[in-house]
């Protein structure tokens, strides 16, 4: 958690930004991107959801893991049921991980939080990420400044500026190589 100090009436106190950097694997990402075009079928596609896991360190997120829970899902809408949240809270504790936050595709090119996405998240607190994948995820989605992002503060979502998630997001190669000059 990154602190900062907020001027109040004269005083200054300090501040929490719960949004830290975040670190994510590539391999992460194409698999996010798979699960979520996966949902529905090529001639009907729907909204699809994943769920991050990893682990929150100094400040810092790395997100190791994507978790594809059981969903109903429709062109424009996903749910999940309490049965399903538990299921993904007992992985979470069986592996050791915390939930980061969740992904998410909408129709066409709309990114921002619709009031069911606020509502449906699983379990939002303060730092928890959303993402959300335009057209389906059909265009991948990197740069990551394509989606909207989302961090839960002061009890509501709030969407990331690019330079926002340009400064808070490092994707992680899988592979360097430098065999060649």
């Amino acid at each position: 958690m990154t602190m900062r100090r907020k001027r109040t009436s004269g005083m200054t106190v300090p501040s929490q930004d719960p949004v830290g950097l975040v670190w994510v694997h590539e391999s992460v990402i194409r698999k996010t991107v798979a699960v979520l075009q996966a949902s529905g079928d090529p001639h009907d596609p729907h909204e699809g959801i994943v769920y991050w896991a990893g682990r929150r360190l100094a400040g810092e997120a790395v997100v190791t893991t994507c978790i594809a829970p059981a969903a109903r899902t429709t062109r424009a809408s996903f749910e999940t049921s309490s049965l399903t949240n538990a299921k993904v809270v007992m992985y979470l504790a069986t592996a050791g991980l915390e939930l980061i936050g969740q992904v998410h595709s909408h129709p066409g090119e709309f990114i921002d939080h619709s009031k069911g996405d606020d509502r449906r998240a699983l379990m939002p607190y303060p730092g928890f990420l959303s993402v959300v994948v335009p057209s389906y995820a059909r265009g991948g989605m990197l740069p990551l400044t394509i989606c909207g992002v989302h961090a839960f503060q002061d009890s509501k979502f709030r969407r990331l500026s690019g330079s926002e998630i340009d400064a808070r997001f490092r994707i992680v190669p899988e592979f360097g190589d430098l065999r060649n000059p």
